[in-house]
């Protein structure tokens, strides 16, 4: 069924566009059904990333580090936070940038660019932007 919601996502780009609709509703509805297909990748990235932080976590303390408790749950919190960070930014990037994409280039190819380019862009701004939002707290 996973599958099936991810391969659909380009073809009902192109059946909305078939259907005629003014520009900003086609935008926000190829946006939703992209956000809903793409969840699902996204959702199972963050179990992975999450999974991994968890193992690094517990395999610290099987090794007997000299990192204390409290330190060690700050980093698995951080590295949680990161990811969840992350991935919101990549799906709602690349839902807006697949709605945008497939009203300026064919619908299907459209779709996909922009979902490709907002998944790549995406957190990047977020870091960006963070990183301004922690300068500008720091210098206060």
């Amino acid at each position: 069924m996973a599958w099936k919601l991810l391969k659909d996502v380009p073809q009902s780009a192109a059946r909305k566009a078939g259907r005629k609709m003014p520009t900003l509703v086609y935008i926000c509805s190829v946006s939703k059904t992209t956000f809903r297909g793409y969840m699902l990748g996204v959702s199972a990235s963050w179990v992975v990333q999450v999974g991994i932080g968890l193992f690094q976590f517990f395999k610290s303390k099987s090794k007997n580090e000299n990192l204390s408790n409290n330190v060690r749950i700050r980093v698995l919190r951080q590295k949680v936070f990161l990811a969840t960070v992350r991935c919101n930014a990549s799906l709602i990037f690349a839902s807006i940038g697949a709605g945008i994409g497939a009203s300026l280039i064919r619908p299907s190819v459209g779709q996909w660019v922009g979902c490709a380019i907002g998944d790549l862009v995406g957190p990047v701004i977020v870091a960006v932007c963070a990183d301004k939002v922690l300068h500008l707290n720091l210098n206060l």
